[in-house]
């Protein structure tokens, strides 16, 4: 019997890592590439977890329903794609509110978990973690990696009760549960990210799988991501956008259903059966 993993999907649309002030210069196509991935949970009988934007919800409400109706858990991803390192307390709380009202009022459900825009919880923003044990029963922020754009190096790799002062130390009286993204260690050169997300576009898909392997060799699970954009090869050109958002774009859904093929998979609140 394969290990039960989970899997999750930042819902947004492609222009979000742009200032939020300019989103509506942008035609969406978060709807199709969204279906794009429903259809393919549904070949391979996937269940995901689906770290949504706020205004995303507000402005597609029968897509949340969808995905809701098919057996998915809905959770927050913020409202405006904050990141965290660049806002102040008072903000971010209103903005996670926000994002929580709106998701709840379009499901009917609690929202139980919350994903940072960004991965940015890190030194900078550890006063995030108590803010979100007020609102969520677990978050899946912190990647356990050194790049130059985020990440906590030192932090555990598996799901752990993080302190909320400092979330790179476990603490078992911490009412928190967080759920690290995947990596692969490597004696001196350290910890690889082998998540998702542009990782999965810019990896060999061989070494993706031996990484995810390990971990479940190690009777651990591994939480994956995957964005809408990344399986989208027609994805319109960003002049702001960097070299990685557009990187083997054509390529990722193949190696995206390799993953579903070759893993077993569930959302966040049936691992943790949390309802």
């Amino acid at each position: 019997m394969k290990n039960k993993n989970i899997m999750s999907v930042d819902l947004e649309d492609f222009f979000c890592d742009l200032p939020f002030e300019s989103w509506s210069q942008y035609e969406s196509r978060v709807l199709a590439n969204t279906n794009k991935i429903l259809d393919l949970f549904e070949k391979y009988q996937v269940k995901a977890t689906f770290f949504t934007l706020g205004y995303i919800a507000e402005k597609f409400p029968d897509l949340i329903k969808k995905i809701d109706k098919k057996g998915h858990e809905i959770a927050s991803h913020s409202y405006s794609h904050l990141d965290i390192r660049k806002t102040t307390e008072k903000e971010f709380e209103n903005d996670i509110k926000k994002s929580i009202e709106i998701l709840e009022k379009i499901t009917g459900k609690k929202v139980l978990g919350f994903r940072a825009p960004y991965f940015s919880i890190d030194k900078k923003s550890f006063w995030a973690m108590k803010i979100l044990s007020k609102y969520f029963k677990y978050d899946s922020s912190i990647f356990p990696v050194k790049t130059p754009l985020y990440g906590i190096k030192n932090a555990p790799r598996n799901i752990y009760k993080p302190n909320l002062v400092n979330p790179s130390i476990e603490d078992s009286k911490s009412k928190l549960i967080e759920i690290p993204m995947a990596t692969d260690k490597i004696p001196i050169i350290g910890n690889i990210p082998i998540a998702g997300g542009f990782y999965l576009r810019f990896l060999p898909y061989f070494y993706i799988k031996y990484g995810l392997n390990k971990i479940n060799k190690n009777n651990n699970p591994f939480i994956f991501y995957i964005h809408p954009k990344d399986l989208d090869p027609e994805m319109p050109k960003i002049n702001e956008y960097a070299w990685h958002h557009y990187y083997n774009l054509k390529g990722a859904t193949t190696k995206f259903e390799r993953i579903l093929k070759d893993f077993e998979f569930c959302s966040v609140e049936d691992f943790l059966k949390l309802r």
